[in-house]
Order: structure tokens, then sequence, then C-alpha cells
């Protein structure tokens, strides 16, 4: 053909090629020239490769099946090109001179492909089986072949992180205008190995293709060259796969056959990015509550109820942030027999209906509604658990809701209205293992429209869906921390990610 392949990281090539040739050569002879030539029953021949051109007969699918069987040498010959453009992309550091040879190589095989389909299928458009315009246009459409080659282009990366994953997205995403420039011309060439004595056309339809790839190529080795420069750096494993794809990094994660789904990684409660702390660590700033049981101390906010100090329901009201969708995130610890929970999207200033005992009254004067909070509630209540199984359930404080997710639960409703149960996380008692019941717990909240999720020390607790855009769990409001009965509650690294 008068070119080769540029030595250059020729045992990655071989590597890559083995698996192309392996795939290739599982295909075989043409299945349906096969079944005509042995007279079985007439397969489909509607589409090849998930397109179809319109009206095609099984005669004119066999004769394009031979033609594709007829040109595999070359194109396979156009692959390895392109398996070593990929690997000359992917060297470190950058090889532009490695770039320009194998994008020439490239070039001169997809020309050499694309001057024998036009003999080809010349020959074909003076048989019988001659194609209607409208099929050629269909034809050039599916790149003028009815078999691409698999195996290249496909595969995964082994473990990628999500942050190597958004790198490799976000350099896709960058490089997506060369991409669609390559493909046009792709397209281009093919389209004109289509017309019958177009040599010339050929001609130019390769150059810009070549173009086309050298711009590609060289600005997808430079985000190749900033990403190894970066904390997300690949490994020499992860590059040979990524070479193996052709750098052909699918953006919507997971969908389809590129990458496979990328490995999450688990949450990381001192990761604060995105985050604002909502606590200074030694005052009270920002928040607002009877200081006769709330204090900030040592580090920690500090919620006390004793017998000669009796609380009732207390509450520490942040008033610096108003939130409806949000991840909350913090630690909370409670000593003697009390409970707590982490009030969110709540609101002031509501009638307080549950009764409140003599001796709270008898301590802190009238209810100051200014301090009592009604909305929803992450519950946590570890000194009476297992048995209540109040920690980790989704509760409507100081409203007829009420429990509304118990722990174990997903359940979907609208207010007040009914509620379903639409599955189960696990055993109550058994999700109660994950509780720390007399230290530190990492309590995660997350709403997202009607959606609520709670999370303690990792583990799932309770999912509520609540379908009622008037509802009360459905309001914009306030984060806070409640107290109740005797109890020294403990909260710590308060930190929140707020979306609106």
């Amino acid at each position: 053909m008068g070119f080769k392949v540029n030595p250059v990281g020729q045992t990655a090539i071989f590597a890559v090629l083995a698996v192309v040739i392996s795939a290739t050569a599982s295909l075989g002879p043409s299945a349906w020239a096969q079944s005509a030539a042995t007279n079985a029953p007439k397969p489909p021949v509607a589409s090849f490769w998930g397109r179809g051109i319109p009206d095609v007969s099984q005669q004119q699918a066999i004769a394009l099946l031979q033609m594709d069987e007829d040109l595999r040498p070359l194109a396979q010959i156009a692959t390895v090109s392109r398996v070593a453009l990929s690997t000359a992309v992917f060297l470190e550091p950058r090889n532009d001179a490695a770039i320009e040879t194998q994008v020439k190589n490239l070039q001169a095989a997809e020309l050499a492909l694309a001057n024998s389909r036009e003999i080809a299928f010349a020959k074909l458009q003076k048989s019988s089986n001659r194609l209607r315009t409208d099929q050629v246009a269909a034809f050039a459409g599916m790149g003028a072949t009815t078999t691409p080659l698999s195996g290249f282009g496909r595969g995964s990366i082994p473990d990628l992180s999500q942050q190597q994953s958004a790198s490799l997205e976000q350099m896709t995403t960058g490089l997506q205008p060369l991409i669609t420039n390559v493909t046009a011309a792709s397209s281009a060439l093919a389209g004109a190995s289509l017309l019958d004595r177009n040599a010339l056309g050929i001609q130019a339809a390769a150059e810009a293709f070549g173009k086309a790839e050298l711009a590609l190529a060289k600005a997808r080795a430079g985000a190749f060259a900033q990403l190894q420069a970066s904390a997300e750096k690949l490994s020499p494993a992860q590059v040979a796969a990524f070479t193996a794809m052709g750098g052909a990094f699918n953006v919507f994660r997971g969908l389809g056959p590129l990458n496979g789904p990328t490995p999450l990684e688990p949450l990381d409660f001192n990761d604060h990015k995105g985050y604002v702390s909502l606590f200074d660590g030694v005052s009270l700033k920002g928040w607002d509550g009877n200081s006769k049981f709330w204090r900030a101390e040592c580090g920690e906010i500090i919620g006390e109820s004793t017998a000669r100090n009796p609380s009732g329901n207390q509450y520490l009201v942040y008033r610096d942030v108003e939130a409806h969708d949000f991840t909350l995130k913090l630690e909370i610890k409670i000593d003697n027999a009390g409970g707590s929970g982490i009030q969110y999207r709540s609101k002031t200033g509501i009638p307080w209906v549950p009764p409140i005992p003599l001796d709270v009254t008898a301590n802190v004067g009238p209810v100051n509604l200014n301090w009592m909070m009604t909305g929803p509630q992450a519950d946590f209540w570890p000194s009476t658990d297992p048995a209540s199984r109040f920690t980790g359930q989704f509760y409507s404080e100081n409203d007829p809701m009420r429990i509304m997710a118990a722990r174990g639960n997903v359940v979907e409703g609208a207010g007040l209205g009914p509620k379903r149960l639409m599955g189960n996380i696990g055993d109550p008692t058994a999700l109660y293992n994950a509780v720390n019941p007399a230290g530190w717990n990492e309590y995660t909240v997350i709403a997202r429209g009607g959606t609520f999720v709670q999370i303690i020390n990792g583990q799932l607790m309770s999912v509520m869906v609540d379908d009622d855009p008037n509802s009360l769990n459905n309001q914009s409001g306030y984060f806070g921390i409640e107290l109740e009965a005797n109890a020294k509650v403990e909260v710590r690294n308060v930190w929140l990610k707020k979306l609106n």
C-alpha cells in the first residue's frame, strides 16, 4: 500500500490489535451469503448494524455483504492504523511527530479503502442488484459498510475514580466539536467512494479527513497531557485501556457500551467541597434558642436538659439560611435517656399543638413560639432503640402528618393523604446496628423536591416521597436541632450544601 505502521508504541499497538483481530475473525464469512448458498430461509435484511436501507432486497443485501467481505483486509489495515494513532496520541511525553506520522498512515489506509470501495461499488451498480439513489444515500449514512469492525473503541477503564471519570467526561466534552468534524469528514469520504469515477473527489475527501483527524489528535494529546499533570492522572493500566478505547470515553456514563458503569466512591464525611459551615466551633452565631439549654463548648453545640432544668421540646434554630433543596451533614451524639432530631425546611411562630408538661412551663414560662419548630425532622433517639425504632425515621414535627416513613421504609404519599409502602430498605432492628448509641454518629439528610433521604453512618435509614406541593414538608425553611426530655445533645461539624 506504500505505507507502514510507525514503530512508536508497537507493543501497545499489537496488544490492542490482537483484540480487534480476534473480534473480527469471529465474524467469519457473511452469514447471509452462507444462507443464500445453502438455500436457507430468507433472513431479515431490512437493516444493517441497527440502521436500514429502504426496501433492500435479499439479493442486494448479499451483494453488499460480499463487497464488505472482499474489502475486509483493507478495513483491517485502517483499523491497525487507527490503533497506532490512538497509541501515539497518548504517548508520554507528548510526541507530535509520531501523531503526524500516524495520521498520514491512517489517511493513506482510508484512501486505499475508499478507492477500492469505489471500484467494487461501481461493479455492484452495473449489476441487477443496483441500489436506487435513496438506497445509496442510506448506505453512505451507514459509513458505506454493513459490518463495522468490532473491538476497537469499546471496553472499560479499570478502577476509574469518580474524579477521573469527571475529568475524562470534561475532556471529551471539550473535544466534541473536533470529534464532530472528524465524523463529518469520515462520512464525506464514505460518500465520495460511492460515486463512479471519482478519484479526485476521493483524494480531496481523504485529505480533508486527514486534516480533521490531525486537529483532533493534537487537541486530544494536549488535553491528555493536562489530565496526566493533574491529581486525576491515569495509571499505566488505565492509559492502556483508554488507548484501546481510542480515547472514546462515553459522556453518558454507564448508559452505553463504551465504558460501563463507573465505580462509585463512598461518602467522605470530611469532604466539604461545595459546602458551607453552619457552626464556627466557638459560638452560637447565627443560631437562636433558649440559653438556659443551649451553649457552644469545646467545638460543639450542646443542648442539655435535666430534672432540675427541664426543657420539654426545645429547639435551636439556625436563622442565617433558609433552604429547599440541599444536603446537610453533621455529627451528633446523645447522653442520658432523652432524644433529639434534626429539623429542616421548618418554620417558627406556628402555634404549638403537643401538650407541654407543667414542670417545663414552671421552668421556662409561657411557650416562646420563636423557638418552636414545625416541619420535617430526621429523628434521633438512640437511647430508646431498637424497641422504639425512632432513630432514622422521617417525622413531621408539630403537624398531624407525624411519622411518615419509619426506619427501613421507602414511602410515597401526598401530605395528609394516604401513604403507600413502596419498598423496604432492611429490617429496622438490623439497621439500628449502624448506629453508635453512646458515641458520635454521622447524620446525612438529603432533600430534593419532594424526596427526602436520611442516612446515619453511611447506612440508608428512610426515604420519604411527598408529592403534595402544598405540604408543609415541601416548603423552604430553617434548620434546627431538637432537645427533648432529660438529655444532653452534642452536635459538631455542621455542613450544608444548599442548591436553592
